[in-house]
């Protein structure tokens, strides 16, 4: 019986579906947050954040949010990074009443040889907010490793601009909460559950399918 969760990959966009899980992770949250407020303090109003999600890819022609993400990336392989920039109503308001856009820059390092990823691994997108009465905004990137390395590590900036394109004062950061939905496992009775990484950027290993495996004697490990 096929997981109810997968989508074929003939079905969807993967970039799209991953969008639409994040989508449906925001709404629920979002509306957990509203009715704990209902109970406590008000947030500062000027209080605002940003996740990301990833890196995702397809695997055996399946898209599942819920166990295809994982930190182990083919060489031309497309994998995907899914944000959300949330913003409590206060400041949404604000924001969304002179239609400011939100930038978000993607920055991709080789941390293997320590410089700058070869190929095109940074990006840059706006987001225009609307006055529909949403505080929160989720877009993803697409993109394709040319190159092996042992690590790869992900930043992802965030600004909100006005319409003179000025950086609002306040109103610049970058990810800190990644959704880590591979922790590491030390023994297999009780296993770390997945779950938010504090202050983390999103790290991943990029291999070659056709890189040969070779080990001479003298490299055997003591």
């Amino acid at each position: 019986m096929a997981n109810e969760n997968e989508v074929p990959q003939e079905a969807v966009d993967p970039g799209e579906a991953l969008k639409a899980h994040i989508e449906a992770q925001m709404s629920e949250a979002v509306k957990a947050l509203e009715s704990d407020l209902e109970l406590t303090e008000a947030l500062p109003p000027d209080l605002w954040e940003v996740f990301a999600w990833g890196p995702y890819q397809y695997r055996n022609g399946v898209f599942n949010p819920f166990l295809n993400p994982g930190r182990i990336i083919f060489t031309d392989e497309d994998a995907y990074i899914g944000v959300a920039v949330w913003m409590n109503p206060h400041m949404c308001r604000v924001i969304t009443d002179h239609q400011d856009k939100i930038i978000l820059n993607f920055y991709t390092s080789d941390m293997q040889r320590m410089e700058p990823a070869a190929g095109d691994l940074t990006h840059h997108c706006c987001i225009t907010t609307e006055q529909d009465g949403r505080c929160y905004y989720t877009t993803y990137w697409k993109f394709k490793p040319e190159l092996a390395a042992c690590l790869y590590e992900t930043n992802i900036c965030a600004r909100i601009c006005n319409c003179n394109n000025n950086t609002l004062q306040d109103y610049a950061g970058f990810v800190r909460q990644v959704y880590d939905f591979d922790p590491e496992k030390l023994w297999r009775m009780s296993p770390q559950t997945p779950g938010w990484q504090f202050d983390r950027p999103i790290r991943y290993m990029v291999a070659n399918r056709q890189e040969d495996c070779d080990c001479a004697e003298e490299d055997e490990c003591n």
